[in-house]
């Protein structure tokens, strides 16, 4: 057998790194998704004060929009003060592990000014819940985290 001189094992063991360090990284590149918060970030940013104007406005209501997480639905309580045919606007789930599950649904209230959305419709796990609603033009932001069971 053999020996290899201790200079061939040092360059060796350099040559194994290097190989270990550039497979790793190229794994990591490949394999991890980078999926953003928003996927037009820069416009998102510049609306943000607009954003929160609105969520001042909220906070300045007598009476706030209620989000209720039961075994079947999520129920949203907009405030009984305004008539449920002045109210629209539309709510976003947005999924942080996963944007392929984000889903947008316009507000359809009843009389009592509630609206349900099934939860089976959502995959488990955390949610955001933003509701950008308005009433005669006036502008309104809400958002909740749930843990959809």
């Amino acid at each position: 057998m053999k020996k290899i001189s201790w200079g061939t094992g040092i360059s060796i063991v350099i040559i194994l790194f290097l190989i270990f360090t550039i497979g790793q990284a190229i794994a990591i590149h490949t394999f991890i998704d980078y999926d953003l918060v928003e996927e037009e970030y820069y416009e998102a940013e510049i609306n943000y004060q607009a954003q929160i104007e609105k969520m001042k406005r909220t906070n300045a209501l007598p009476e706030a929009l209620e989000i209720k997480l039961t075994t079947q639905f999520i129920e949203f309580n907009f405030p009984s003060i305004f008539e449920d045919k002045t109210i629209s606007g539309f709510i976003n789930f947005y999924k942080p592990s996963d944007d392929l599950l984000d889903k947008t649904q316009a507000v359809k209230l009843d009389e009592e000014n509630k609206m349900y959305f099934a939860t089976n419709e959502l995959a488990t796990g955390l949610w955001k819940v933003k509701v950008d609603w308005n009433v005669d033009g006036v502008e309104y932001y809400n958002k909740k985290l749930l843990m959809v069971p």
